[in-house]
């Protein structure tokens, strides 16, 4: 097997600057990241808001389980836990019944640990959940953004992120709920981009 890789630090398709405090957006396009807005088939994906975990399944069994780059020794299951075990647990095992999981081949899966242990559970699950990231790429991108069906400025994507919804809670029929932000993928498989909300100067709220 690989090694377990700790997902390097996404970058902003515009550039920041810092005002006050705050590492604020700019109206500017970093060059690097250009293909976001003029590449065919990238896809904006909701970005939601937990803790990075990988999942190691060898002969069709989960292994080992991985927290950024910190083995987590939850299988077999000890009787005694972490609150961060336990939820962690019961993610996976609700991953499982939905079907998130089935068919898969031995290897390395990674994805988002959401619910109410992680950061204030902003996505108003019950209980906790585990959201691989091939499932986000599937069900929770905006066809929008691939049809070219608005501008893609900075005013225009400024305006949208003040209401965007998150389409992860929509295909949930979770509460309704603004998104974090979008995560930007190349059709490529390499590159990668984000936006947040908080990294506007509109936004209000407590910044990462």
């Amino acid at each position: 097997m690989q090694e377990i890789k700790d997902f390097p630090k996404l970058h902003t398709p515009f550039t920041r600057e810092m005002v006050g405090e705050d590492y604020l957006l700019t109206s500017k396009i970093d060059t690097d990241y250009e293909w976001v807005f003029n590449d065919e088939g990238v896809k904006a994906v909701d970005k939601i808001d937990g803790t990075n975990i990988c999942l190691r399944i060898k002969d069709g069994k989960i292994a080992q389980i991985f927290n950024r780059k910190n083995e987590k020794f939850i299988f077999p299951p000890s009787v005694i836990q972490t609150r961060w075990d336990g939820a962690c647990m019961e993610g996976i095992a609700k991953a499982i019944q939905k079907g998130w999981l089935s068919g898969i081949e031995d290897g390395d899966y990674y994805g988002e640990l959401v619910g109410e242990l992680f950061n204030g559970n902003p996505h108003k699950i019950t209980g906790n959940l585990f959201v691989p990231f091939n499932y986000l790429l599937r069900k929770s991108h905006w066809r929008s953004w691939i049809k070219n069906q608005y501008p893609k400025d900075f005013e225009s994507i400024s305006n949208w992120f003040k209401d965007l919804p998150s389409l992860f809670n929509q295909n949930l029929g979770l509460e309704k709920a603004k998104a974090e932000g979008l995560v930007f993928y190349h059709p490529d498989g390499k590159r990668m981009a984000k936006l947040r909300r908080d990294m506007f100067d509109w936004y209000e709220g407590r910044r990462h």
